[in-house]
């Protein structure tokens, strides 16, 4: 199986010249990865399952850290995981013998672009709510990062993959849907919903359909003015358009017999991600509102006395986002980087899960919510066959 990476895009129309790499396969590495094909899909799965659930611990974290707090615990979370499987599974080395350390700046570059996506995203859902950002920001992200991790690296059955990346943008549009009539139907009830005695309940629920959690949970566009709706928006295409970035770049520095090992090149991926996030908060609490701040002004002081249990929610989420991307990349050799990027990126299905059965968010939901819910799980999993399917 070859490891095809473009220099350019190309199509039928437009042959350019092509350069072929050898698959990375745990036969002729150092480090470890799933040796075979039914295995590498199980680790991906993994991606998705890891990629849903970590924002339970900003949910958790929800009121009682901010998220300048919160944010930094989860950059070093991240740090610290991957540091631990670079020596752990990886062996400590930074690729094959002759691995070229040029190819580090891609790592580095996808780590700065997800630093500035990730705080957009975040910010996104806690000012414009899931009902926009969720179909914005993870729309393009899905759609964009599949094609161009696809152009890195060719390997998989387009004329099923891509079918399956557009079935999953459905499930993503059909369940900011399912989001967006639960919302109307609570706001609709409000007055009534204020007098019961489970008006504090539905609050709480509302509250846990962010992954953020900011202090603001309703103060979403459909309340907001014209020209902040607008801002909203545009931040959360803009983080969107990040978002899909960084995978290709993280692709190309482990591309060929050169290229890094995925521990090496996810150690390096954290740490600008860890540098570019914490410059960003630093600039937030000291007045710069490019990305607008979703919390209270904090200060280094306040972050070092936060009591240790409560910086463990940002580590434990940074853990979990960290073996959930290890698994997307180790995947992603014996797979194809695109199939296992698509298959992340089904995530949203593992969140709705945990909104259902845990955080009975959608308790008393209108009909339209509930129908839009079953139609998603239905696309999610059609997606996810056609992506399996595809990486065969």
């Amino acid at each position: 199986q070859a490891f095809v990476a473009d220099i350019a895009p190309s199509c039928s129309a437009c042959c350019l010249p092509r350069q072929v790499y050898p698959a990375m396969s745990s036969s002729n590495v150092p480090w470890w990865e799933p040796s075979q094909w039914h295995f590498a899909l199980v680790v991906a799965l993994v991606s998705t399952a890891c990629w849903g659930s970590w924002s339970n611990t900003a949910k958790a974290a929800a009121g009682r850290v901010n998220f300048a707090h919160y944010y930094t615990d989860f950059c070093i979370g991240t740090v610290l995981t991957a540091v631990i499987f670079l020596f752990a599974l990886g062996e400590g080395v930074m690729g094959r013998e002759q691995v070229d350390p040029s190819l580090c700046s891609y790592a580095f570059a996808a780590g700065a672009v997800f630093g500035v996506a990730n705080l957009l995203l975040t910010t996104g859902i806690a000012l414009a709510g899931l009902a926009i950002a969720f179909p914005l920001c993870i729309g393009t992200s899905l759609v964009g990062g599949t094609v161009l991790t696809f152009l890195v690296d060719q390997r998989g059955r387009p004329e099923l993959l891509f079918p399956g990346v557009f079935l999953a943008l459905l499930g993503v549009l059909v369940n900011a849907r399912a989001y967006a009539a639960l919302e109307r139907s609570r706001r609709g009830g409000g007055d009534e919903c204020h007098r019961s005695s489970d008006s504090s309940e539905a609050e709480m629920d509302a509250e846990h359909s962010t992954s953020t959690q900011a202090s603001h949970p309703n103060d979403t566009d459909e309340d907001a003015p014209p020209s902040r709706a607008a801002k909203n928006i545009a931040l959360c295409i803009i983080g969107g358009v990040l978002m899909s970035l960084w995978a290709p770049f993280a692709a190309k520095s482990r591309a060929g017999e050169e290229g890094l090992s995925p521990y090496s090149s996810f150690l390096c991926f954290t740490s600008a991600s860890l540098v570019v996030g914490v410059l960003i908060l630093v600039g937030q609490q000291r007045g710069c509102t490019v990305i607008p701040r979703v919390d209270a002004v904090t200060s280094a002081k306040e972050y070092i006395n936060l009591p240790v249990c409560l910086h463990g929610w940002g580590l434990l989420g940074g853990s979990i986002w960290s073996v959930g991307t290890l698994s997307n990349l180790v995947s992603g050799g014996p797979l194809g980087n695109a199939v296992s990027y698509a298959l992340g990126q089904t995530a949203p299905v593992v969140a709705v899960v945990w909104g259902l059965a845990w955080y009975n968010e959608f308790k008393g939901a209108p009909r339209e919510s509930v129908v839009a819910l079953i139609f998603m799980f239905a696309l999610f999993i059609a997606a996810i066959a056609l992506l399996c399917w595809g990486g065969s």
